[in-house]
């Protein structure tokens, strides 16, 4: 009998170890009886998110990440864009309808140094249906704390090196900004009198132009607006006829422009051009010409040379003339002399 006592308590000491045991694999595997479904999340940078990690909608753990993989940036067919991180996420049936198409993923942090997991924030597109089960969409990517501390700490040393090795610079600027505050608060002390009558001009000139604006407000009736607004339309409608009248004979003047340029070619330019550096070639000898014969006829009238003399000076012209009529009278003399 003692035996039978002692067998039964061993054997219900083994069932409560084994009811223990299962209830932590349950409760430490993240194990639910509750359905659901899979969508998957892609990010550029997933922390530190693992495998079982909680998923949470609007605070409330709703399903669990499944799976964590990378994927380097790989072209996804499906979606047409690279992916490096594609987080599987688990979520029950009692929050499909919470997940709008609007809805956004964050890796978010349990307290200060707690773990990460998944939160949902629902959305509010009630006019589409709710996220499909199997679709992946894309997270916001989590503060990457490192990269700020680093980037900080690179700021922070470039400050420092520059306060290090420009000080003197720096105190420079520092006693130049002094002095310029000093300046301008003694040239605002020695001249309040005329600042005050600035401002007391400036405020009259206001109040004026306020008073004139407020007459010609009055002297503007509804018959002298009536007036000009149909004034402005009479000369809008001249110029509208205007325009009208001298549409065709413009276009007329520009289909003659466009014939004047089809005929004016390359070619021909480049011919007139030739021809006009040759007239000028031939007006540039002309001219030299024209010069030495104006030399000639100079040289002439001052006697210069036998023609000039002969020109010139009536003896020589004499005793050419007497020694012509010797040589008609004594011809001999061209071949033989005394």
């Amino acid at each position: 009998m003692r035996e039978r006592g002692l067998e039964f308590k061993v054997g219900l000491m083994l069932i409560a170890a084994a009811a223990v045991f299962v209830g932590f694999v349950f409760v430490l595997g993240n194990w639910s009886l509750s359905s659901g479904y899979t969508v998957y999340v892609d990010y550029d940078y997933s922390g530190n998110l693992q495998p079982g990690a909680p998923v949470k909608v609007a605070g409330m753990k709703v399903g669990k990440i499944e799976d964590v993989s990378f994927l380097g940036g790989k072209l996804d067919p499906a979606t047409g864009r690279r992916v490096y991180v594609r987080v599987e996420a688990w979520i029950e049936d009692r929050a499909r309808d919470s997940i709008r198409s609007d809805a956004e993923f964050f890796i978010n942090t349990a307290g200060v140094l707690g773990e990460q997991y998944l939160e949902i924030v629902p959305g509010r597109d009630w006019d589409r249906p709710p996220v499909a089960p199997g679709a992946t969409l894309v997270g916001r990517n989590p503060p990457r704390t490192d990269l700020v501390l680093a980037r900080l700490y690179d700021v922070l040393d470039s400050l420092s090196q520059v306060l290090t090795e420009d000080k003197d610079v720096i105190k420079n600027l520092l006693r130049n900004s002094a002095d310029a505050v000093a300046t301008a608060d003694a040239l605002l002390k020695d001249n309040r009198e005329q600042l005050g009558k600035l401002i007391a001009s400036s405020s009259s000139l206001a109040d004026q132009a306020t008073v004139t604006l407020t007459k010609l407000n009055r002297s503007l009736d509804e018959r002298a607006l009536a007036r000009t607004l149909a004034d402005a339309d009479a000369l809008l409608v001249s110029g509208k006829g205007a325009i009208e009248r001298v549409t065709p004979e413009a276009v007329a003047l520009l289909t003659d422009a466009r014939r004047v340029t089809g005929i004016i070619t390359v070619e021909r330019v480049d011919r007139a051009i030739g021809v006009a550096d040759k007239a000028a070639d031939a007006v540039g000898k002309a001219g030299g010409l024209i010069d030495n014969v104006d030399g000639l006829v100079t040289d002439l009238r001052a006697g210069k040379g036998t023609a000039g003399a002969l020109l010139v000076k009536d003896d020589v012209y004499v005793d050419v003339r007497e020694l012509l009529r010797d040589l008609k009278r004594n011809p001999w003399k061209f071949f033989w002399k005394e």
